[in-house]
């Protein structure tokens, strides 16, 4: 793809309605006005593709929120200001890849997101889709992080950064498909967590890798360990951060396991 040399007058321009075509300015959303804002912007094609991504992830919120069920995408757009969050970054995803070197300016633009929801998503982020954010206070997506689709967040949820950096240059979780994450809970660090996970409200997991299928009870705190796949994890021991309080499969009985410790510097992704 031929890279964008953006201008910053265009920027700004850009920057002025994005603010009120995604009602940043406590409007509602004006979903026509935004389409062809994009379409001037990016060319037909490529608008069709970002709006095909916002329209599977509202779909997505609508289906798992019944307060949601019986509105349209432009009302979830303009009330459900996680949703409004993820459109605007979907816009900021494209504009990164065309013009890495426009980070700054898309920056500058996110700050008006970040006032209005109460959420940051950094330009960089790499998310799939369908992606979806309710009520969302509080949420920070750093600027590494990757997301897989299917992927539901509350609010007050940090997939944010420990000091760590692995190999890759990762310093914030990668996310798989099909993971919820209650509202509190915090990823932190290079780790890793597969598919089909969920994560409950308060829990923090610092550089670790999470295998498919596991869950973790609420409040429970997970540090530099691999925790194998479909292990459900109630408790940790204060004394021993390697020991956890676990049911290993559905035909075991809980017990304490003492688990691996994960280095996650040297993982190469």
């Amino acid at each position: 793809m031929v890279n964008m040399k953006i201008s910053p007058i265009k920027f700004k321009a850009l920057q002025e309605e994005l603010v009120i075509i995604l009602g940043l300015d406590g409007s509602e959303v004006e979903i026509d006005r935004f389409y062809l804002i994009l379409t001037d912007f990016f060319g037909a094609e490529r608008t069709k593709q970002i709006f095909d991504k916002i329209v599977e992830d509202v779909a997505y919120f609508r289906d798992s929120d019944p307060a949601s069920r019986h509105y349209t995408d432009h009302q979830i757009l303009s009330i459900r200001r996680g949703m409004s969050a993820i459109a605007a970054h979907r816009v900021f995803e494209e504009l990164i890849t065309d013009s890495p070197d426009c980070i700054y300016g898309l920056e500058l633009i996110a700050k008006y997101v970040q006032k209005d929801t109460n959420i940051e998503i950094h330009p960089c982020a790499k998310v799939k889709h369908p992606f979806a954010i309710d009520h969302g206070h509080g949420t920070v997506v750093g600027a590494t992080c990757s997301i897989g689709h299917h992927v539901f967040i509350y609010h007050g949820v940090t997939l944010g950064a420990s000091g760590l950096v692995n190999k890759a240059g990762r310093r914030h979780p990668k996310v798989g498909n099909f993971v919820f994450f209650g509202n509190g809970s915090q990823v932190l660090g290079p780790s890793i967590l597969e598919n089909e996970i969920r994560i409950a409200s308060g829990s923090l997991i610092r550089d670790s890798w999470l295998h498919s299928g596991v869950t973790v009870s609420m409040r429970v705190r997970i540090a530099g360990v691999e925790i194998p796949e479909n292990t459900k994890v109630f408790a940790e021991d204060p004394e021993n951060r390697q020991r956890y309080w676990v049911q290993l499969n559905e035909e075991s009985k809980p017990q304490w396991v003492t688990f691996p410790r994960f280095n996650a510097k040297d993982k190469l992704d």
